[in-house]
């Protein structure tokens, strides 16, 4: 009985975010995290004048999300393959910044899935009003190469998803009945 209803979870992840989507290649739209700034020149450190940000576009678009303490700085994920890919292979997620994973409109119970997520993470579930449903907060990492089985899964009601480094929505007031300013991303 047990298996059998971890078959059916599978199969509901494989068709949901951040599944491996069969046939999709990898992608490098957003791997770079930090995001990179247009808006910001170029920084160099104090201690040995290595360059520490240089001013660029980033290659996905970002959003900036209006929250309780602060202004997240998120990668959108608005197609399938986007959200499919997600922050799979990003070993660190500054504070503050993160993805942001839009979907149809309306709420709907979202699925997740750790697969070669290899920072912790947490996640925000946003309605399509701007309130935070849940938060799974410091969702584990998982190791590439992790049985299906194993890897750890998450879901809930919304219209977003935001996922930020692991502690990092509780350190910005982002909880449950909490209201984010989220301007409108059209998933494709």
């Amino acid at each position: 009985m047990w298996r059998s209803a971890a078959a059916v979870a599978v199969l509901i992840l494989g068709s949901t975010a951040q599944s491996p989507a069969p046939g999709v290649a990898p992608l490098d739209w957003c791997t770079t995290i930090p995001l990179p700034r247009a808006d910001i020149g170029s920084l160099k450190s104090d201690v040995d004048a290595q360059t520490i940000h240089a001013a660029q576009t980033p290659m996905c678009r970002v959003l900036n999300v209006r929250g309780p303490k602060a202004t997240l700085h998120l990668a959108v994920a608005a197609t399938e393959a986007e959200r499919a890919h997600g922050l799979m292979g990003v070993p660190y997620v500054p504070a503050g910044q993160g993805m942001l994973f839009a979907f149809g409109p309306g709420d709907a119970r979202r699925y997740f899935w750790m697969k070669n997520t290899i920072a912790p993470l947490d996640m925000v579930f946003i309605k399509d009003d701007g309130i935070v449903s849940a938060v799974a907060a410091n969702v584990p990492a998982t190791k590439p190469g992790t049985a299906d089985l194993d890897i750890a899964r998450r879901d809930g009601v919304g219209r977003y998803v935001i996922e930020l480094g692991a502690g990092d929505a509780a350190r910005l007031g982002v909880v449950p009945g909490a209201r984010l300013v989220v301007p409108e991303v059209e998933a494709r």
